[in-house]
């Protein structure tokens, strides 16, 4: 009787551990996705893709209403999917891009291939920068203010629901 106690109290202890462990996981995940929502993007270096000379420091560069940061990379097939999206509102609305752990040449070829919508584009290399802002996942994307408050973020291909979303926004 005294061993059946102790495997059922084992087993409850551990059922007990592994619940608050999972859940202290998700409340203080810095990659949750919405943890970032209404916070400051933290300021960014992002050397250029095309000529690796370039610089520029988000959010404190960019005067504009709203603008967008989108974190892709060729090798992503849902970074595809979304491409002709972004390719309908860089006429709205400037986009920063961030190529995550990609080689140079297979994104500026992926670029070549469907367009380039990007007002700028920075390169991860390693994944530093994304990680900095709280990537999820890529592609992902974020609606940043003038006060460089993220005030929209969404993980995943961006899709016409998404578009709507931004577009109400942004208006």
């Amino acid at each position: 009787m005294k061993k059946n106690f102790k495997i059922i109290f084992l087993v409850l202890a551990a059922i007990l551990f592994f619940v608050t462990f999972y859940y202290a996981l998700k409340i203080n995940n810095k990659n949750n996705p919405k943890v970032m929502l209404n916070k400051v993007l933290p300021t960014i270096e992002l050397v250029s893709l095309e000529d690796k000379t370039t610089k520029i420091f988000l959010p404190m560069e960019n005067k504009d209403k709203y603008f967008l940061l989108n974190i892709w990379s060729s090798w992503c097939v849902p970074c595809r999917d979304e491409h002709q999206i972004l390719s309908k509102l860089k006429d709205k609305i400037k986009i920063y891009g961030i190529n995550y752990k990609d080689d140079p040449s297979n994104a500026v070829s992926f670029l070549n291939e469907l367009g380039n919508p990007f007002y700028f584009i920075g390169t991860d290399r390693n994944g530093s920068i994304s990680i900095e802002i709280g990537a999820y996942g890529i592609p992902e994307t974020y609606l940043v203010n003038s006060q460089g408050i993220i005030i929209f973020k969404h993980v995943g291909p961006i899709n016409n629901r998404v578009y709507s979303e931004i577009n109400k926004i942004i208006k």
